[in-house]
């Protein structure tokens, strides 16, 4: 049995600076804070012992007094660098190689376990290794570039909500394609991104820094996640929470010496409501919906009046990625068995995959989707931020229980999904609305979808 992850990044760097710091072994718990200790006996060479240990305070003691030491299985200066540990009836291999592309480097991250425990290691060993991998490269960036990064050149992204899954992405993304990026943080805490105190409720001084800035694009991706019961209560809450701080974001751009160049605003196809019908840009959401469609239409209003060139609302559907909450939470239903049709199972679910939605992003700031690839020019106003091709959720649920290996899956009808929500502290709405939305917008502009369909998001989450 053999459990790997593989994950990609591009730099805007020689392969050269990205080796200085990859074959520092002592350096790895600088940019993978998974790791606590690691280090190769002597000079590094093809056939070198060394150890390392997890940051984890449980796991790491163990693994001190317990693992065998790892031996480099290949060495190639500035290309590619390998280590491979002893575990039960297998090995742990971790690789990492550099390959120029595209006036940078394209960095390829493998761990790979085999074994007849490999599926049981790679839950302790190896996620642990490869999560967060866009945060890894980040910090790997800053540490590359140290040397002649002034920090203070360039145009300024400042991101809203930027310690969420998709902010995150996007933020590591653009730092690691040579940008300037901070965070609007309540609590600042550790991290590769600069990060500016905010209450997310009145302008402040921060907002004088925002208006000092030369060149300046705004990304506005504040919010809780919805994940969580559909009580009056709740939906208030998840209103506030995006109102207040695009409301803040608006009256402190109206103090801003010039406007912002370019303002990405987040927002949701759940503004379209509970419909089988299909909804592109040019179509007027239903202006009475109640629930998480009530909550939506709240959220595009208060962005009214932003002081920006251009204003881009992206109606984002539910992005698909290995580590996104969603994921997690349907992969462990079906593991479980749980994998069948959720309601009719005649459902439409609107969706994009993490990667697309950043490239349309990038798109939406100016910028070419991707290295080597062109400028899309998208319109400012609404976009519906989806694949060309929502699906049923009858599909969904096949492709989920193929990703997991399990072959089927119980059916839950409507009322008892309704009633396992409120066990699992969860909107049921999410599962049983039918959201039909289509990107007329970016498929006008030439937008190149990377994974139209479900089953390639798939497959590339299953590599």
């Amino acid at each position: 049995m053999t459990w790997h992850r593989t994950a990609s990044q591009w730099f805007r760097l020689p392969a050269e600076r990205l080796w200085d710091v990859l074959e520092r072994v002592d350096r790895w718990p600088e940019w993978n804070p998974a790791v606590g200790q690691a280090a190769v006996d002597g000079p590094m060479r093809e056939g070198a012992a060394g150890r390392y240990s997890p940051s984890h305070r449980l796991l790491g003691p163990l693994h001190r007094r317990t693992a065998p030491s790892f031996r480099v299985s290949a060495f190639e200066p500035g290309r590619r660098l390998a280590l491979e540990q002893p575990q039960p009836g297998g090995s742990q291999l971790i690789e990492w190689t550099l390959e120029a592309r595209d006036n940078g480097t394209l960095f390829t991250q493998r761990v790979t376990l085999d074994g007849p425990l490999s599926q049981q290691f790679g839950l302790t060993a190896g996620e642990p290794l490869v999560r967060d991998f866009s945060t890894q490269c980040a910090r790997l960036y800053r540490l590359s570039s140290a040397a002649d990064d002034d920090g203070d050149s360039g145009a300024l992204t400042v991101v809203a909500g930027g310690t969420g899954f998709l902010g995150t992405l996007l933020a590591a993304n653009l730092v690691c394609d040579g940008r300037r990026v901070a965070f609007l943080a309540r609590n600042p805490q550790r991290s590769p991104f600069e990060q500016i105190l905010w209450d997310g409720r009145q302008a402040g001084a921060w907002s004088e820094r925002l208006g000092a800035e030369a060149e300046l694009a705004v990304v506005n991706l504040a919010g809780v996640s919805l994940d969580m019961p559909g009580t009056p209560e709740n939906l208030a809450r998840l209103e506030s929470s995006r109102t207040e701080p695009t409301r803040a974001l608006v009256e402190a751009s109206r103090s801003w010496r010039r406007p912002a160049a370019r303002w990405l605003q987040q927002s949701a196809v759940g503004i379209y409501g509970d419909s089988a019908e299909e909804f592109d840009e040019r179509t007027p959401p239903p202006t009475a919906a109640p629930g998480l469609a009530a909550v939506v239409r709240g959220w595009e209003a208060a962005v009214d009046g932003a002081n920006a060139d251009k204003l881009t609302v992206f109606r984002t559907g539910v992005v698909l990625a290995r580590e996104a909450a969603l994921m997690n939470r349907l992969t462990a239903i079906a593991r479980l068995g749980g994998g069948g049709p959720l309601g009719s199972g005649q459902q439409w679910f609107s969706w994009i995959h993490a990667e697309d939605w950043v490239r349309a992003a990038r798109a939406a700031l100016g910028l070419p989707t991707a290295p080597g690839e062109p400028y899309v020019e998208v319109p400012q106003g609404v976009v519906n931020a989806t694949s060309p091709h929502p699906t049923q959720n009858r599909e969904l649920m096949a492709h989920l229980r193929e990703y997991v290996g399990v072959p089927l899956g119980i059916p839950a009808p409507a009322g008892l999904l309704r009633a396992a929500a409120t066990v699992l502290r969860t909107n049921p709405d999410l599962a049983l609305d039918s959201v039909r939305a289509v990107p007329t917008v970016l498929r006008e502009a030439g937008f190149a979808f990377r994974y139209p369909q479900l089953a390639g998001a798939f497959r590339e989450m299953a590599a």
